[in-house]
């Protein structure tokens, strides 16, 4: 070790004091990225696992169903596993987790929205295999006229309040994220 200046003449030198900080001039802090980009990563991998877990359980379901129940199935799984990936980037502090994150609940919105758009098909077909009486058909379309809405706006509101809890580790001041993007360098 080499002994500094001031302990070779052994001249005090002066220490210029910040006024705002109160530290010296030339200290430069490091701190510690924020924790939350790992947690919210976490919590979006649990929430792709959950989707998978689902769509297993309904699995019987949507094969006896058939046709539009398989691929909306198969769309699931693909958004669940989107979330995981996404939710793996996102604990690894990279910003085109987050990206990709917020494409599957826009995917997921927009199925959301296409089955609620199907559901006067559906109707018919139910009216058809049950026999329904035109008084039962026309309470059926009523209520489900109802519940179209309802779950309309349950599916913006509840997508978007998601969108936003992912979005969260790109508000935080010292998120830690590298600049990645999920579509190279176009955003």
């Amino acid at each position: 070790m080499q002994p500094s200046d001031s302990q070779l003449t052994g001249v005090p030198q002066s220490v210029i004091i910040d006024p705002n900080t109160g530290l010296p001039d030339n200290v430069i802090i490091i701190e510690q990225p924020s924790s939350g980009p790992k947690i919210i990563g976490i919590f979006v991998m649990i929430w792709g696992a959950l989707g998978i877990l689902g769509e297993v359980f309904s699995l019987g379901d949507n094969l006896s169903n058939g046709g539009m129940f398989i691929a909306l199935s198969a769309a699931n799984l693909g958004i669940s596993v989107g979330f995981i990936v996404g939710g793996y980037m996102i604990s690894n502090y990279e910003q085109r987790g987050i990206h990709l994150s917020l494409l599957m609940i826009i995917i997921s919105v927009l199925l959301g929205m296409a089955v609620i758009f199907l559901m006067p098909g559906i109707i018919d077909d139910v009216v058809e295999e049950e026999n329904l009486s035109s008084a039962e058909e026309e309470q059926l379309e009523s209520t489900m006229g109802l519940f179209a809405g309802i779950g309309l706006i349950l599916i913006l509101v509840c997508n978007g309040i998601c969108g936003l809890i992912i979005a969260i580790p790109m508000m935080i001041s010292n998120n830690g994220l590298d600049d990645s993007s999920l579509l190279g360098g176009w955003f």
